[in-house]
This record gives C-alpha cells, sequence and structure tokens, in this order.
C-alpha cells in the first residue's frame, strides 16, 4: 500500500529582514472539515508563533528528523520521512516512528515554547522535512528572532504557493498498528525512576553504541549505570534491549531538566520522557529492534474484526472529539461503559489514528490521520487465530468469570501440526494479564512479543460464548 502526500509547497527555514522564520508544509486536505480552526482564530492552518527558546526548538526538531532516518533493525530497506503533528489544548505535538518501527518519538511543545503562539482548536496533518529544511534550521541562533508555522500554505515571509509537491509514503497502515500499539503499552506501564539533569545527561553519555543485547539501566544514589547483566543489590533498574537507540537523545541532552523512565516488564517495552520545561521528548523503545510497535502487542487483537460494532466506534469518536484531552476514566464515565469496554473503544480508535496517549500526564488525546489503516490488512497471528476459531480448532476446558469483568480461562488449540495446551487470565481492562501455551513462539519469547495465535484464538472463543466441554 502505498499513500500519496500533496504539498503544495516545501517546507522552508529562512532569515528575512534580521527574522529566522520556520515553515512546515502541510498535506492538503489533511483535516476534516468540522476540525478547521474557527472563524475568530486568525489562522490558515494549525499553528503559528514566535519561538520563544530556538536551541531548544531547533534541537526536538532534529531529533524527530534523527528518528525518522534511523532503521536499527534491517538498514537496507526503507525509511519513512513525514512526521504527523497534532494540534489541541494549546499543545503542539509532532510524532513519528523510526523506519524500523521500534523506536516512537513524540515532541511535545507547550504554550511557553512560543511567545505568542495561535493554535488551532484541533487539527492533525503529516509535515514535510525536507533535507533542506533541516540544513538551514542549524543556522538558528539564540538572540535571533524565529518564527514557526504549520499551514498548506504560508502567509508570513512567503511570495507564492509554488508547485504541488508529491511524495509516496510506503506501507502508512505499518504507522497506524504502531500508533495503536505505543498508545496501549503505555497505558499499562509503570514509573521506575527519575533523573535530574546532570545524570540524564550522564546517562545519554555512557551508552555503548554497539548496546544491541539486553543492558540495564541502574538508578543508584548519586549516578546512574548500565550494566550488562540485571543488578542483583535491589536498586531500581529497567532492562532494555538495543540500548543503543536511546542514543537518540544526544542531540536534546544539553535541553534536558530531567528525563523520566516508564517500562512495562512483561513486554520489554520502554518510554523516557525527556522534559526541558517548554518542549517534552518522549522517546519509546519497543522489546527490541527487531520486533517494532506494528507487528507485536496485545492490542493488535482489536484489528481481528475492524468493522465489529462500528456504530459504538463511530460515536465513541465523537465522544473523543468532545473531550479532547482525556484520561481512560474520562472516556469510562462519558461512555456509560465498564474499564473493560473503555479500553477496548480507545484501542478501536486507536486502530484508525484517532487516540495516542500521553504517559507523563496519563492522559488520551485525540488525533485524526490523514490517511487509515487497510481494514483487510491483519497481523499474521491475529489472521490465524481467526482461522483456527472459524475451523473450529478451540476447546475450552475450564472458563473462571469473575465480579470485576476479568477472566481466565484454560483450552486445547489445534494447529497444523500438533494440539497445544492454553491458559490466559485476562484482566479487568480487558488486557491479558499473563497466559501461557505449549506452542514454540511462547516457548521462545514468552509474552514480550504478546500473545500467540492459540492464545488469542481462546481469548475469542471465551468472548463468542464458548463453554466449557464437559
Amino acid at each position: 500500500m502505498e499513500h500519496v502526500v500533496r504539498y503544495r509547497r516545501e517546507s522552508s527555514a529562512a532569515r528575512h529582514a534580521g527574522l529566522f522564520f520556520a515553515f512546515l508544509a502541510a498535506s492538503i486536505a489533511a483535516s476534516r472539515p468540522e476540525e478547521q480552526p474557527s472563524p475568530e482564530v486568525p489562522l490558515t492552518g494549525l499553528f503559528r508563533g514566535e519561538i520563544a527558546q530556538p536551541l531548544m526548538f531547533r534541537n526536538a526538531l532534529t531529533t524527530l528528523r534523527s528518528v525518522v532516518d534511523a532503521r536499527f533493525y534491517r538498514p537496507d530497506w526503507w525509511r519513512y520521512l513525514d512526521p504527523v503533528m497534532t494540534v489541541g489544548g494549546e499543545v503542539l505535538r509532532m510524532e513519528c516512528f523510526s523506519s524500523c518501527a521500534s523506536v516512537y518519538a513524540r515532541a511535545d511543545f507547550m504554550p511557553d515554547a512560543f511567545t505568542d503562539g495561535a493554535f488551532a482548536p484541533s487539527g492533525t496533518t503529516n509535515v514535510d522535512f525536507g533535507t533542506g529544511f533541516m540544513r538551514n534550521l542549524a543556522t538558528m541562533r539564540p538572540n535571533e528572532p524565529s518564527r514557526f508555522e504549520v499551514a498548506e500554505d504560508s502567509v508570513t515571509l512567503t511570495t507564492a504557493r509554488g508547485a504541488t509537491i508529491e511524495r509516496k509514503v510506503k506501507l502508512p497502515e505499518r504507522w497506524v498498528k504502531g500508533f495503536l500499539q505505543v498508545q496501549a503499552v503505555q497505558r499499562r506501564m509503570t514509573p521506575v525512576f527519575d533523573l535530574d539533569r546532570v545524570l540524564a545527561r550522564q546517562l545519554v553519555a555512557a551508552i555503548p553504541a554497539s548496546a544491541r543485547n539486553e543492558m540495564f539501566v541502574v538508578r543508584k544514589a548519586n549516578r546512574v549505570e548500565v550494566l550488562p547483566r540485571r543488578p542483583i543489590t535491589g536498586e531500581p533498574s529497567v532492562g532494555v534491549a538495543d540500548l543503543n537507540r536511546l542514543r537518540l537523545l544526544t542531540t536534546f541532552a544539553p535541553d534536558l531538566r530531567s528525563l523520566r523512565v516508564f517500562n512495562q516488564p512483561e513486554t520489554g517495552a520502554s518510554v523516557w520522557i525527556a522534559d526541558a520545561g517548554a518542549v517534552r521528548l518522549t522517546l519509546g523503545l519497543s522489546s527490541q529492534a527487531a520486533n517494532g510497535f506494528s507487528g507485536d502487542g496485545d492490542a493488535l487483537r482489536c484489528l481481528a474484526e475492524p468493522d465489529a460494532d462500528d456504530v459504538a466506534v463511530r460515536l465513541a469518536d465523537a465522544t473523543a472529539a468532545r473531550l479532547g484531552t482525556f484520561s481512560v476514566e474520562d472516556f469510562a464515565e462519558a461512555e456509560d461503559a465498564t474499564p473493560a469496554r473503555a479500553a477496548e473503544l480507545i484501542d478501536r480508535l486507536s486502530a484508525h489514528g484517532f487516540i495516542g496517549y500521553d504517559r507523563d500526564r496519563d492522559l488520551c488525546f485525540r488525533r485524526v490521520l490523514p490517511f487509515l489503516a487497510d481494514k483487510k490488512s491483519q497481523p499474521g497471528r491475529v489472521a490465524g487465530s481467526r482461522d483456527l476459531l472459524e475451523n473450529e480448532r478451540v476447546e475450552i476446558t475450564e472458563r473462571t468469570p469473575r465480579d470485576d469483568g476479568s477472566f481466565a480461562a484454560t483450552g486445547f488449540v489445534e494447529g497444523l501440526s500438533a494440539t497445544y495446551r492454553a491458559r490466559i487470565e485476562i484482566a479487568p481492562d480487558g488486557y491479558l494479564r499473563d497466559g501461557t501455551c505449549t506452542c514454540a513462539w511462547i516457548q521462545k519469547h514468552g509474552l514480550k512479543r504478546g500473545p500467540c495465535k492459540h492464545l488469542l484464538a481462546l481469548r475469542f472463543a471465551c468472548e463468542r460464548g464458548g463453554t466449557p466441554s464437559a
């Protein structure tokens, strides 16, 4: 699948009459009509304003460009070049994935990042990070006035729209699947430790360029260490495979005030929030570079039936649009839904790119991508689980529902070459709390890459109302 993105002009960064002006070209007709700025906001696009701290702004955008241009697995394959920008709640967000989809990055520009920022009420678009734009961006100086605008065409320091530019972006459904899983895994992460300015910079500088095997970042009383094995002394630590991905923070390191670390031990994913005050940079690392966010994880189960409950999903989208920024609890209350149902609806909306998640503030935010995922495209394990279910190869031997909405189940799933014994435990929020299967996939990966097709098939059978065999 290819998505054609059209721009009226290229992004540009240049000086004119003593003013440094940065303009990011947005893809044409990227926002829905109801999401256009209200008449009282004098904007032709998503945002414009004067940059309060030009060097911090430059370093954040340079880091995003480094992420989209990075590939930590199969470096000979294609690369993405167009981040996604979302405006809402007076926050300007730029999101992207590395080309291998194992790194997620988001720069949140808060209102005080600009001295006179004018934000559209809401909107989402692709932006063009051209080579010329990044080269000129590097010439920004701390004491020179700098303006920033995101729009289809610029009314500041421009003379003409210029020619339409077309780019082909390969496989954008990977972006949507990645956005789905990265918000889901962040919602289940827990804090590990915080690093102050000195320790954060020390950590970034200490990461070996060849750190591919799992390494452990350990927070000690007055220092931070990177060790090749899990510490036995009880200090807070986080294990990360391909830790060299964290070196993407190098450019932003001079601006750091603190670095907050979250992880989900079951999957091995982690999130690193580099706080610089006016700008927060979130870096999410998947379980390892070979396993990107777009292909792994429990949340991808919602792609099994993309058209199911379509009316409820549209109503949920209207709720999300009304709330704008919200907690899962806020959403559950607005939908009059259980936690599990609220989480399912959020995941279904995320499957179309409609919902993102801010781990630092523990809040969801709404975005609408300028393209939709291919509804016929399903991860292999999801498609395989549906085949097992439709061919009646699932036998439930025990199912134990609980009052809080969670349940546990055991059963047998007949594969192509063997019959596997499977056990699942589903948490109240609808996610897989624990699971085992005798198949080779789980024996090799555990749950770090999400459930196997046999665990998914057992779950789907239970949700269909299947009863234990006699």
